[in-house]
């Protein structure tokens, strides 16, 4: 589908309106206009819509949204259904570059760095919800909230309208995630996450998953964004810091029991990672 909207990371959409619309007689077509810098979010509560983007038609029936793109051109050619209802939310974005990065779910570890937040989310154009209740009740709040008189009603009804629609983006990578190319990733960090301790070798790891290393390396670093050394040392790195914190572990004895061959490599990839040396870290943090 042509025409998707993406939000950043680190910033929530702006919300300029939000509304609950009603045409009982079926006399009402969607309006015929270009918005130069609002988007707009539709979600059909009872009845049928149809919207046109750009010459492409989406037909919205109960449960189903749709997301249209501000500066495109969008109409109806057909009256809604008699008795229709529907949620609309009108929204400022910020424009982000086309060379950034997509958000990805996987390589999590809990080193969250600063990359993290600047990344971008593609909204899932158009679909259907799987919990109709749940998610009007969560728009009636959002509606709620937009016309109180609370001092800080704008930001507080933008930064509930992020969380609404990072759902609606987690929902739609359920079907996502299905792909054959995305199970192959989530083995791969399954396989990882099982090794106590100890990195993998890339033969060991093209043994396992019974698949060319090179492409492995390739997929991986497409789907999460760092390479299979980087996340491996990543959780490498968060299994030493829980030892610091939980057992008292000094720097060697850490090295040790990761399997790395010498406190100096340890120090040196702890670094890279976190980007100061382990002794460091251990001066600033509350240990068990």
């Amino acid at each position: 589908m042509s025409h998707p909207i993406t939000i950043s990371s680190s910033s929530f959409p702006l919300i300029h309106e939000i509304g609950l619309m009603t045409d009982e007689d079926g006399v009402e077509k969607h309006p015929d206009r270009v918005m130069p810098i609002l988007n707009v979010f539709v979600f059909v509560k009872k009845g049928q819509l149809q919207v046109i983007e750009d010459d492409e038609v989406y037909k919205l029936k109960k449960g189903s949204y749709l997301f249209l793109r501000k500066n495109i051109h969008h109409w109806g050619s057909e009256f809604y259904q008699p008795g229709s209802e529907w949620f609309y939310i009108h929204f400022f974005n910020h424009d982000i570059q086309e060379s950034v990065n997509e958000y990805s779910m996987y390589g999590k570890t809990s080193l969250v760095h600063h990359e993290e937040y600047q990344r971008k989310l593609t909204l899932p154009k158009f679909g259907e919800v799987s919990h109709l209740g749940y998610t009007q009740s969560q728009l009636e709040q959002l509606l709620e909230m937009y016309e109180s008189s609370h001092p800080m009603r704008p930001i507080l009804t933008s930064m509930h309208t992020h969380q609404f629609f990072l759902e609606l983006y987690l929902e739609n990578l359920e079907t996502y995630t299905n792909r054959k190319s995305n199970r192959m990733i989530a083995k791969m960090i399954r396989l990882i996450d099982e090794q106590q301790s100890n990195k993998l070798s890339s033969q060991e790891i093209s043994e396992a998953l019974g698949m060319n290393y090179a492409y492995l390396s390739t997929l991986f670093k497409q789907h999460t964004g760092k390479s299979i050394t980087q996340y491996q040392n990543e959780r490498m790195v968060e299994k030493a810091i829980q030892l610091f914190r939980k057992e008292n572990y000094n720097v060697s004895e850490v090295s040790d029991k990761l399997g790395f061959s010498n406190p100096f490599y340890f120090s040196r990839v702890f670094k890279k990672v976190t980007g100061m040396p382990p002794t460091d870290y251990l001066r600033q943090i509350y240990r068990g």
